[in-house]
């Protein structure tokens, strides 16, 4: 028996992994290409908390053996899986963005609670939905696995229920991550291009669009990394430090559209 609480407890825990994976994982990586600034902050907060929760849950399955307690179990760890995916990027991360630029500290204000509300109520519910399939299908997944006669059979047993664990991950990535993340990538595909862009090959039109960038102090060529300060209550218009080596400049991004920068005094 105690060897069978522990496949379930391991199982649970490869649940949450997948689940924080898939949530915060991707959206690191993007961030990662894109130069922003601490882009695996996200996953680093939240995949311990949501594997913990997860081997506890599976542990718990093979405890209760009442079905509606189960379920309430399942329900719950949705529940926080969800809360975790807004309070990591709205709450948690900006403390950290604070500490690790303190010369933005004041600027760094993330503040739209219709917008994040509304984003949660879905995340929840879509979130609940995955993982009470889940729960209603873990003991016999395990059971499944554990009868298995070839890898082929544990892997398809395995990769069935942790399907559902990655469908929610991207229901919260779509939620929270994708709007954040989407100004960043093209404010860094932009600032690459007016670094290698030969200006002598523009229109004039084309030198005009540019010149709100080339009008900066700054060397385009270094290093630079990008910090969220401020978003409207939609999400929707986000203003984005850019971290030149020590030099700040602001840029407004409306709708995945870089529309102005300017030095930061």
């Amino acid at each position: 028996m105690k060897n069978q609480y522990k496949q379930e407890t391991w199982m649970g825990v490869l649940c949450g992994v997948v689940f924080a994976a898939v949530a915060w994982g991707y959206d690191g990586f993007l961030l990662a290409h894109a130069n922003a600034a601490l882009p695996w902050l996200k996953l680093a907060l939240g995949l311990p908390i949501c594997a913990a929760v997860g081997g506890l849950a599976g542990w718990l399955t093979m405890k209760i053996n009442n079905m509606f307690a189960r379920m309430a179990l399942w329900i719950a760890v949705a529940i926080l899986f969800s809360y975790l995916t807004s309070l990591i990027p709205f709450n948690i991360s900006p403390v950290f963005l604070r500490w690790s630029f303190p010369e933005l500290s004041e600027r760094i204000l993330y503040n739209a609670p219709a917008a994040i509300n509304a984003r949660r109520f879905i995340t929840i519910v879509m979130t609940i939905i995955f993982l009470f399939i889940a729960g209603l299908i873990f003991e016999n997944v395990n059971d499944s696995i554990r009868n298995s006669r070839g890898i082929v059979g544990m892997l398809f047993s395995a990769i069935f229920l942790l399907l559902f664990f990655g469908g929610a991950g991207y229901t919260a990535d779509s939620n929270f991550n994708a709007d954040l993340r989407a100004p960043l990538i093209a404010l860094d595909e932009k600032l690459d291009y007016v670094a290698t862009v030969n200006q002598a090959t523009l229109s004039e039109t084309e030198q005009r669009a540019i010149k709100r960038f080339t009008k900066l102090d700054v060397n385009f060529q270094g290093p630079h990394r990008l910090v969220i300060t401020t978003f409207d209550e939609f999400i929707s218009q986000i203003t984005v430090a850019v971290d030149f080596d020590g030099t700040f400049a602001e840029c407004s991004v409306m709708n995945g559209r870089v529309s102005s920068c300017k030095m930061v005094e």
